[in-house]
């Protein structure tokens, strides 16, 4: 996975980007600022790794924590995976687990599904039945729509030859960044010959449907940064809201 090709177009998502810091959570105390709403995060119906049937409408009332992963990734996502299981751990403690949810979207739904995603989730210490998180999968074209129309997320499937020719064009120029490895047993016993480029970014999505926040780095973003800013949005929400409605995206049979 190449975490470059982040694609947030929105100038107000670049904007509070700059403004919070990029949203990092650090040096910034959330509970004396005033975290602004860029939007509703689109509708939808999907299929979680148990092969059920979710519909975004289960998680009103509750703050979610947004990810986008690729199951066969060996670099990013499993490290996002672990923050997610520490952050819900840190959720449980405080008392706060039942006020948020998990919802990560597959960006190989073509090649992926249900099974994968449930064997990806325990690779990281996640029981699949548990559902405070959701890992979603449905038609390539459904998970563009919600990825990329709605949260404005890019992704792209690349065969690793021309993944590996870029980076060596990268080095060449000087312009190469090593990315981390982290180990992931399912790419291993699965032996993919292609890899899905898209960001390592999360998405906060308060407890009205507004998306409030883009955390960069979220592979490295800590429970003790995340939490105050979750019970921000679940103790002072926002008073104005956002009218603007998204046409619901719906996974048939």
């Amino acid at each position: 996975m190449r975490h470059r090709l982040t694609w947030i177009p929105w100038l107000v998502l670049a904007g509070l980007i700059a403004g919070y810091g990029g949203w990092r959570l650090s040096g910034i105390r959330p509970a004396t600022r005033r975290i602004p709403a860029y939007g509703r995060a689109p509708a939808f119906t999907l299929t979680n790794q148990l092969g059920e049937k979710v519909d975004s409408s289960a998680f009103a009332g509750k703050v979610q924590i947004v990810t986008f992963l690729f199951p066969y990734c060996t670099d990013y996502c499993p490290l996002i995976a672990q923050q997610l299981v520490k952050i819900e751990k840190a959720l449980r403690r405080a008392g706060l687990a039942d006020r948020v949810q998990l919802v990560s979207f597959n960006v190989d739904p073509q090649d992926t599904g249900p099974a994968t995603l449930r064997a990806f989730m325990k690779e990281y210490g996640w029981n699949p039945e548990n559902r405070q998180w959701q890992y979603l999968t449905g038609r390539p074209e459904l998970i563009r729509r919600i990825v990329t129309g709605g949260y404005h997320v890019g992704y792209q499937k690349v065969s690793l030859a021309s993944e590996a020719k870029e980076r060596n064009i990268e080095k060449q120029k000087g312009i190469y960044t090593p990315e981390p490895h982290a180990a992931n047993p399912l790419a291993r016993r699965a032996n993919p010959d292609y890899d899905v480029q898209h960001n390592d970014e999360m998405v906060l999505v308060d407890s009205r449907g507004r998306i409030r926040a883009v955390i960069i780095n979220s592979y490295a973003i800590s429970p003790a940064r995340i939490l105050p800013v979750i019970r921000q949005l679940l103790e002072n929400p926002s008073n104005h809201g956002i009218r603007t409605r998204q046409k619901e995206a719906v996974e048939h049979p």
